[in-house]
């Protein structure tokens, strides 16, 4: 007869551990997706490769017309774009993003009367519209917008959100908590990448690692998941060159998945785009 040993402790855990990967995967939902600014023929196949449900890229046309994956437009909103917006009718959208960073001089860089002014316009090529995507949500900007955007009786569906920073999880989730409780807003964290800005100023190599950005993303998504008022989140596509995200690259200049882009990927596969007329 032959004697079976007990599971020692550290089978145990490893056990449980596998476990509640595979339960991670098979949970995740159609909130992940990624936004991808590269147009080109590879952006389907990098797609895929990601198991993403939706993605979106700044603009109102999708960067791979092959793709089956849920293309969510955009209207970034520089001055004068709102003419070419009505001259080339877009095709209707269930959901619009708008206005990428207003409050940046860099970026989109509108008033508020502006964007209020604009506002109405919007709407007929949407049924669901997001709020301005600011780069800093919490400064009078956002604010001043928000108040008299809720004056007026403004239809806002949700909060996109922008967030790049160190791979600290617990800081990362209490600014969207925080934001969350300012605004009431469903949430779309339309980028968010771990960086390292200290670096691109100072010409410095990047403090933080691959291992850093692959452990954020394994604390984070599940987090992610279980927030209710997060409808969506897309993790930033970035440019190779940039030394302040270079850990954070989903793929490497030869267009392979890096070890944080395979982390990424894994959390779950996505099928189809979900519902963007509801959460």
């Amino acid at each position: 007869m032959v004697a079976h040993k007990r599971p020692t402790r550290a089978l145990f855990w490893t056990l449980v551990l596998v476990i509640t990967v595979a339960c991670g995967l098979a949970q995740a939902g159609p909130k992940k997706g990624v936004a991808i600014g590269q147009v080109t023929d590879r952006s389907g196949i990098k797609l895929a490769s990601l198991h993403v449900g939706w993605y979106y890229n700044w603009t109102l046309r999708p960067s791979s017309l092959s793709s089956r994956h849920c293309f969510v437009p955009m209207y970034w909103g520089k001055r004068g774009q709102l003419a070419t917006l009505k001259q080339t009718q877009p095709e209707w959208s269930p959901m619009l993003l708008v206005y990428n960073e207003p409050d940046f001089a860099r970026q989109s860089n509108r008033t508020v009367d502006e964007v209020l002014q604009e506002w109405p316009d919007l709407l007929q090529f949407t049924e669901r519209i997001s709020a301005p995507a600011a780069g800093r949500p919490f400064d009078p900007w956002m604010r001043e917008f928000m108040t008299r955007a809720k004056d007026a009786g403004t239809r806002l569906d949700v909060l996109p959100v922008h967030w790049y920073g160190a791979p600290d999880s617990k800081k990362f989730l209490a600014f969207l908590d925080k934001l969350h409780a300012l605004y009431g807003l469903p949430m779309w964290i339309t980028e968010f990448a771990v960086a390292d800005w200290h670096s691109s100023k100072y010409g410095s190599t990047n403090r933080f690692t691959q291992v850093d950005v692959v452990r954020f993303i394994e604390e984070v998504l599940p987090e992610l998941e279980n927030r209710e008022y997060v409808q969506r989140y897309a993790w930033l596509v970035a440019d190779t060159t940039k030394e302040s995200l270079r850990p954070s690259l989903l793929f490497d200049s030869s267009g392979r998945l890096t070890t944080v882009g395979q982390a990424y990927a894994a959390f779950g596969a996505s099928e189809g785009c979900g519902n963007v007329r509801e959460p």
